[in-house]
């Protein structure tokens, strides 16, 4: 799956508590598939799974609208996740975009 923020690299398929990761080597963002989100938090893993520092990409990243979700959708749309951050969600499939650090 190509990144739905930068479009420049394929998404890296990472394991973390059971739950498939999809992440960018080059701007550090998430792809989740529906419900992986809530099982990471139940696991309390998410700290393993981001624990990239925060840089500048990752406020110019939040700005930058994600295209393209697992099932194509032409645009993900800004939503209020858990803790109040904003994520990228797909209105189609349900996964979600989270930028680094997110």
């Amino acid at each position: 799956m190509q990144c739905p923020k930068c479009q420049r690299v394929e998404m890296v398929i990472e394991v973390h508590a059971g739950v498939e990761v999809d992440r960018c080597g080059a701007c550090g963002g998430l792809f989740l598939d529906r419900g992986e989100l809530v099982r990471l938090l139940r696991a309390q893993v998410c700290h393993e799974v981001d624990n990239l520092s925060y840089n500048l990409l990752s406020d110019d990243m939040d700005y930058v609208p994600a295209d393209y979700g697992r099932c194509h959708h032409t645009r993900m749309t800004p939503v209020k996740g858990p803790g109040g951050i904003r994520v990228d969600r797909c209105e189609r499939c349900g996964g979600v975009f989270l930028d680094q650090g997110e």
